[in-house]
């Protein structure tokens, strides 16, 4: 009998562990509770001293308690026993949050805050805790509903875990002076960062952009580089990936186009001495491989992540990959190549509302990570017998989606490519140079251009640092 039994106990859905979860107390500490609360009655000023939020207390009247607190903070009026009875009682919440007696009991808890920071930083581990428990119910639940899609399933699992552990929370709001404070606080990290000599931004590899771009690419900005086919978006995205790495910036580069062999050649290959008809021909002398190698040893220990697998061309994957980065600090941006080869899983109508759906994920994910992404597109090709026209935002494919999420629009443009022997107005010739089209900046950027030069062989790519502000300006093509 006791065998049998045994059986069945191993034969016991996996769900009736979680069953008995809700008749269980989760993770709490109501000394402490009672204890931060006291130190905050006694002494106000150590509000400024912990991160706590509402959630962060189990007892309903402790919360209640605490929110009167954070009430009187914020209007810089006093708080201890009897103004924070007031205040509560004024509110009509005084009965909610256990009445003047309980509130009375406080004082008695501590003597002092001295341990206040310790005591906070357990509650907030405990709020976490059950936090965790939660979630893992609701992701228990979707993964035995067969209705739902085992995609979104990871991806509210992911997105829940990014949110827990960044201290972030669903439909979280903030009345004015929470908002100020979040952004002086914002300010103040910025100039701290600068006085101690780290970046700011993340530096383009171009000055002039840079300059552009108020110190470069920033978070959470949603960027496109869009371009014709044989523009150079490519050979963009790595001069840009290779220069957040020599800033010690993380990067991911998602390559859905080529692969990490190509990418790399095309790096090793800004070295004149090496040549891609050869490297893919297996024509390398012995001179060439000592070539190889001293570049190796300039680019090996790069901040630089490339992915390029099959599966990486689906949203969700890159979402995945993207999020597991973060959540170990080895991401400060993220290149995605390209936008017309990402896929989705789902069925829409037209292609138009998939790529308005991309986009609005990765912008929605570049705030969710607060990580910019650089979001490569193609442009329409024009039409044929027709002059190739400087590119504009009705150029990008499904262009109404892109412009709308996009925070930052960049055209490369070469005439020289289309018409080797073209020149400006003023009779400058175009070969070797280049322009960048910035065709919208929600931060004021819009319609300047960044002149640049490159080899002749279109490996490098270097700022035009002759050409003055002023003409840069007003030049025509």
């Amino acid at each position: 009998m006791e065998k049998k039994n045994q059986l069945q106990q191993k034969k016991r859905p996996v769900s009736s562990t979680f069953e008995t979860l809700p008749d269980r107390v989760q993770p709490n500490a109501p000394e402490l509770e009672m204890a931060v609360l006291g130190a905050l009655l006694i002494e106000s000023n150590t509000i400024h001293k912990v991160d706590l939020q509402v959630d962060d207390f189990y007892n309903p009247n402790n919360k209640t308690i605490f929110q009167a607190i954070e009430s009187l903070a914020r209007s810089r009026k006093p708080v201890d026993v009897l103004t924070v009875t007031q205040e509560l009682n004024s509110t009509k919440k005084l009965t909610q949050a256990g009445g003047a007696a309980y509130i009375a009991e406080f004082s008695d808890m501590v003597a002092s805050a001295a341990h206040i920071e310790y005591h906070a930083a357990i509650l907030r581990q405990k709020a976490i805790a059950r936090k965790l428990i939660n979630q893992s119910r609701e992701v228990l639940q979707m993964s035995y509903d067969e209705s739902q899609d085992v995609q979104d399933t990871i991806e509210y699992l992911e997105r829940s875990f990014t949110e827990i552990r960044s201290g972030g929370a669903a439909n979280e709001y903030l009345d004015m002076k929470s908002a100020i404070k979040r952004t002086i606080e914002y300010l103040t990290t910025i100039q701290s960062k600068k006085r101690q000599g780290e970046a700011v931004t993340i530096p383009t590899g171009l000055t002039a952009l840079d300059d552009r771009l108020n110190g470069g690419w920033s978070a959470p900005d949603l960027i496109i580089l869009g371009g014709r086919p044989s523009m150079g978006k490519t050979q963009f995205a790595l001069h840009f990936a290779k220069a957040a790495s020599e800033a010690e910036k993380h990067c991911l580069f998602i390559s859905i186009e080529m692969t990490v062999e190509q990418l790399i050649m095309r790096m090793l290959t800004e070295d004149e001495r090496l040549n891609l008809y050869d490297m893919k021909t297996g024509q390398l002398g012995r001179d060439e491989w000592i070539c190889i190698d001293e570049n190796i040893r300039g680019i090996e220990n790069n901040t630089l992540f490339i992915a390029d697998n099959y599966h990486i061309r689906y949203l969700n994957n890159i979402k995945s990959l993207a999020r597991k980065l973060h959540r170990t600090d080895q991401l400060d941006l993220l290149i995605i190549d390209y936008l017309q080869l990402i896929k989705t899983n789902q069925s829409f109508g037209t292609r138009d509302l998939e790529i308005g759906y991309i986009t609005g994920e990765l912008k929605s994910l570049a705030k969710e990570l607060n990580t910019p992404v650089i979001l490569l597109a193609q442009l329409s090709r024009p039409q044929k017998g027709t002059t190739i026209q400087i590119p504009v935002l009705s150029d990008l494919r499904e262009s109404g989606n892109i412009e709308q999420d996009a925070d930052k629009v960049i055209f490369p443009h070469r005439p020289s490519y289309y018409e080797p022997e073209a020149t400006e107005s003023n009779g400058r010739s175009w070969k070797n140079r280049g322009v960048l089209i910035i065709g919208k900046d929600r931060e004021g950027a819009k319609d300047k251009k960044v002149y640049f030069q490159t080899d002749d062989r279109f490996k490098k790519i270097w700022d035009e640092n002759h050409i003055t502000q002023e003409a840069t300006e007003t030049t025509p093509f």
